[in-house]
């Protein structure tokens, strides 16, 4: 049995028999925050080499920068955790104590806690003639789509002739009324990718509907030919846009500190793929089960209050709730709530193009101040000679409701999997070939159930069972 520790591929001297507790946390099963795995390292003794690793460290003259390290703990030759390292205190007699972790709250670096209304994400140069639809480097980034929007210049639209359009549009774009340009998402991420130093992949940002997917803002341009993204994006940070975007179509979002990469993928589909792993065997006996009392969905829209048209809530902007067919004690016990920062529009009946009612962001009658939420449409082109975007595409839905819906859509199996959960804490003698494979994306089955992995936690070297919470599937 033998323990290595590699700091930036390189091992380190230990103590003899040294002793790393792993706690590995399922970062897929939370929607408002991500769980962050992370390794006790003992005390790495003092000596040349690892002074020489830890960039000495321990020496004031050294000075106070906060380095961070690929840290890998391998156990006979099987890497059973990968993370970041930092040194937390340095001593030249008892050695150097480590926190090692995925690093997630500083997976952005100097940017993590910065506002994207704060952030240089580029910026657009306008055509001289404006088009519906603006492409940067050949992917689009940009559309102009026409909303409805009467109040836009609050009581004052008559004094500027305003035609109670954003983006109207009678072969091509009239000058009377506000122009504002809309944001693809796929865009959006992209800009934060490249200034943050991160590698984007996964099967959202190829998806033929979901990379029509658009960010609407009420931010005019008031004459100028170049758009500034971050005038155009929510005051949340990365984080915050990420874990908001997540939920509506249930993503699965695999953050890898140690590569700078971000993998965007379905989470429902994940789900519906069978166990490779059966870890029957490995059990050690007695457990304890735990029942989820909170076992249906309430899928909620947080609602922009500066839309008249949202102040008592529409129908079709109402709450998912799953239905209830059983008795107490089955699913009809209580509501995990779920709630959407990220809405849609409403669609005017008349003209069959989204719709609100609120005052705008625009120089005109110094109205920079006004204060509006996002909200999220799919970008269908020129319709009938209207660039046109609208809350519905290739039979998905952005209202939560309906057999289109995000409900039935994205959280289906999610649903079905609240509905039919609880916990089980068990032991079992997992060896360091099933640490290694361990994905917290996949199922392993257990006598006759599969169950997804949620916690794992224990000692290397292993000299007894590891503790972990499954959730039945």
């Amino acid at each position: 049995m033998y323990t290595e520790i590699r700091i930036d591929g390189e091992n380190v001297d230990l103590g003899d028999r040294p002793k790393v507790t792993i706690d590995l946390q399922n970062p897929h099963l939370s929607y408002e925050s991500i769980p962050n795995s992370k390794a006790s390292i003992p005390n790495i003794p003092f000596s040349p080499r690892n002074q020489r690793i830890f960039l000495y460290a321990e020496m004031p003259q050294g000075g106070n920068d906060l380095f961070s390290y690929d840290c890998e703990s391998i156990y006979n030759g099987a890497l059973v955790y990968h993370g970041k390292a930092y040194v937390k205190n340095a001593n030249p007699v008892s050695g150097y104590q480590l926190e090692a972790g995925d690093d997630l709250g500083r997976f952005f670096g100097i940017y993590q806690d910065t506002l994207l209304s704060e952030l240089d994400l580029g910026s657009v140069l306008l055509p001289s003639i404006l088009t519906p639809e603006v492409a940067v480097s050949g992917k689009p980034a940009l559309c102009f789509p026409t909303i409805l929007n009467p109040d836009f210049y609050s009581t004052n639209g008559e004094l500027v002739n305003y035609s109670g359009r954003v983006n109207a549009y009678e072969s091509g774009y009239t000058t009377t009324g506000p122009i504002v340009p809309a944001l693809f998402v796929n865009y959006l991420l992209k800009q934060i990718a490249a200034l943050t130093g991160i590698t984007l992949s996964g099967s959202f940002l190829s998806h033929p509907t979901w990379s029509k997917l658009i960010l609407t803002n009420w931010r005019a341009l008031d004459g100028e030919t170049t758009v500034l993204i971050r005038r155009h994006v929510p005051a949340w940070t990365i984080g915050n846009f990420l874990l908001e975007l997540r939920k509506v179509p249930n993503l699965q979002l695999d953050f890898n500190s140690n590569t700078k990469s971000l993998t965007i993928d379905f989470w429902e589909k994940k789900m519906d793929i069978p166990p490779l792993r059966d870890w029957t065997l490995k059990a050690t006996p007695g457990h304890d089960k735990y029942n989820e009392f909170k076992r249906r969905l309430q899928l909620i829209f947080d609602l922009d209050s500066g839309d008249s048209l949202m102040k008592d809530k529409p129908d079709s902007m109402g709450d998912y709730i799953t239905p209830v067919t059983g008795a107490l004690g089955s699913e009809a016990i209580d509501f995990v709530k779920v709630n959407f920062k990220l809405s849609t529009f409403l669609v005017d009946q008349t003209t069959g193009l989204p719709i609100a009612k609120q005052t705008g962001v625009t120089e005109e009658f110094n109205q920079l101040s006004v204060s509006t939420l996002p909200r999220l449409l799919f970008w269908h082109g020129m319709v009938s000679n209207i660039p046109t975007a609208l809350p519905e595409l290739n039979d998905i839905s952005l209202y939560l409701t309906g057999a289109k819906g995000i409900a039935a859509t994205s959280w289906k199996r999610t649903e079905q999997l609240r509905k039919e959960m609880f916990y089980l804490k068990k032991g079992f003698e997992l060896n360091e070939t099933d640490l290694a494979l361990l994905d917290f994306s996949e199922q392993i089955h257990y006598n006759g159930l599969n169950y997804m992995v949620a916690h794992v936690s224990g000692e290397l070297p292993i000299t007894k069972e590891f503790q972990c919470l499954l959730v039945k599937v």
